[in-house]
């Protein structure tokens, strides 16, 4: 994975986010006594979380021994904890006694990057880890396209963003996923070009490596499907459109909670 230039700046883009992060906060049943923010990066929503519900445990884990180090650094709550190991961070939470079926595993804008730095086997794993552990709930929300997205864009709206943004960053991005004539990739593009200040790392990355179709069929059907939102992220559709005067015609990103079958 390559390491992030602007880290300070990387974070702040992340928190900006927080209020529609905790969506799932509210529909969450009684049960759950722990979640476990899987891919918590600086802790952020961690240290939100403890701060907001003293009464549930909050675990953070992350890959990233920059990030773990940062989220401990920020979050001295007495219910929060971080951790570099997924084993770890579960044995952690067993000491309380606390078992996945009380958990809520969180993935917040995470699956794509599980996607964008592992291969297939690293990928497989993930989803085991998630679909085969017994958590409770499993909550996500994530940057994600339906599969009707996949058509071609409309001209003047490729044409008003060749001219808003830059056309490095465009040449780039089109060498990387292709041309901003598919809409699929337009609206790729226009979901991360405001990241100039990492912007060799960001491009790289594939923000929509899943449609909402494959993303829903990775999910284990010992789960049932309890909350679903598919939408324009509204910050999204107005810097868009202040920026490139393009209004975006599909929905960008998804929430969903699922709850396991027989609890």
């Amino acid at each position: 994975m390559e390491s992030i230039p602007d880290f300070s700046h990387y974070t702040t883009e992340m928190r900006k986010s927080l209020i529609d992060k905790i969506f799932f906060m509210d529909k969450l049943d009684e049960q759950v006594s722990a979640v476990l923010d899987y891919g918590c990066a600086d802790g952020a929503l961690v240290d939100f979380l403890a701060s907001i519900f003293p009464e549930i445990r909050m675990v953070g884990y992350d890959m990233s021994g920059q990030m773990i180090a940062a989220a401990k650094e920020r979050c001295a709550a007495p219910n929060a904890s971080f951790h570099a190991d997924l084993q770890e961070a579960l044995q952690a939470l067993a000491r309380h006694g606390v078992t996945p079926d009380h958990m809520c595993v969180n993935l917040s804008s995470l699956i794509h990057e599980v996607y964008s730095y592992g291969d297939t086997q690293s990928v497989d794993a993930f989803w085991r880890d998630i679909n085969e552990t017994g958590f409770r709930y499993i909550t996500i929300r994530d940057m994600c396209c339906d599969q009707s997205a996949h058509r071609p864009a409309l001209k003047e709206d490729v044409l008003k963003v060749r001219r808003a943004c830059s056309a490095r960053m465009i040449e780039q991005f089109e060498a990387c996923h292709g041309s901003l004539s598919d809409n699929y990739n337009l609206i790729h593009f226009l979901l991360k070009y405001r990241y100039e200040a990492n912007w060799s790392r960001e491009c790289a990355e594939n923000y929509l490596p899943l449609t909402m179709e494959q993303l829903i069929s990775r999910l284990s059907s010992g789960y049932e499907l309890i909350y679903f939102d598919h939408y324009v992220l509204p910050f999204l559709a107005r810097v868009v459109k202040q920026d490139t005067d393009v209004t975006i015609k599909d929905y960008t990103h998804i929430k969903l909670i699922l709850r396991r079958k027989g609890l």
